[in-house]
């Protein structure tokens, strides 16, 4: 079965990706590293994207505890 996504709020452009690192350090490193530079093109050429890097949040975060 294919998966489904519905936009519930303005327009979603496409899809989302994410890959998840041990923290901001280890990704960092990885974009810069010397085998996805050397493949980088194949995405920025052949397609629409934005690259976001976002810290986590520490375990027993709930989306609660950022409302005041």
């Amino acid at each position: 079965m294919a998966a489904m996504s519905r936009v519930v709020e303005n327009a979603w452009p496409g899809h989302l990706i994410v890959i998840e690192f041990p923290d901001g350090q280890h990704v960092r490193d990885w974009y810069r590293s010397r085998p996805y530079q050397e493949i980088l093109a194949l995405r920025t050429d052949n397609s629409q994207s934005d690259v976001i890097f976002v810290d986590g949040v520490e375990h027993p975060h709930k989306a609660t505890d950022v409302l005041g």
